[in-house]
């Protein structure tokens, strides 16, 4: 599978920054990256730590060729090797079946953290406001206000979120498109 990255999304690039974000919080000398995609977070992480990456496609010019189905290939690393690993939007990519084996080689390889993300399919509904400035007395009294209009919307989008997922649910099984053997949210995937 060739990874294709010709138009960024907010999405994607949020995610990237998440990522730089954690693995950053938990202060890694040295971090391995399953799954390096356009190379946006190792290539920004290697100016604070040693990056190793990882991938099943040759093409990307990882340092270390991985296809996580295969445990054995786990064995090209030694036991807590790393202080910190990055699994984003990978794991999905394998049997649920398998998801046991991945988790306990992940876990002897590491000495302290591993990040995984995996797609959703249980939405969330939120509202973000950036008060930068808001700090001015001018906006003082309605501080108060915004928050507690924050508050009331994310809540109220989150019981929407969780209808609108109880709805989905009801209908919904997983079909391997090619790429996504399972997602959470349908049927029950769990982590």
């Amino acid at each position: 599978m060739t990874y294709i990255f010709n138009t960024p999304s907010y999405k994607r690039l949020q995610s990237h920054l998440m990522q730089i974000y954690l693995a950053l919080k938990t202060n890694p000398k040295k971090i391995l990256e399953i799954g390096i995609g356009a190379k946006i977070v190792s290539s920004t992480l290697k100016y604070y730590c040693e990056v190793i990456t990882a991938d099943i496609d040759k093409s990307l010019k990882p340092d270390f060729i991985l296809d996580i189905s295969n445990s054995k290939d786990f064995n090209q690393f030694n036991d807590n090797s790393f202080d910190l690993i990055i699994i984003c939007e990978v794991l999905e990519h394998v049997p649920y079946t398998n998801l046991d084996s991945i988790l306990k080689s992940l876990r002897r390889i590491t000495k302290k953290y591993v990040v995984i993300s995996v797609p959703n399919q249980k939405n969330i509904y939120k509202l973000t406001l950036f008060r930068r400035g808001y700090d001015n007395k001018i906006f003082a009294p309605y501080i108060k206000f915004l928050n507690l209009f924050i508050k009331i919307i994310n809540r109220f989008g989150t019981v929407l979120a969780d209808i609108h997922y109880r709805m989905k649910k009801k209908n919904r099984k997983f079909k391997f498109d090619g790429e996504h053997y399972w997602e959470l949210g349908i049927e029950n995937y769990i982590i």
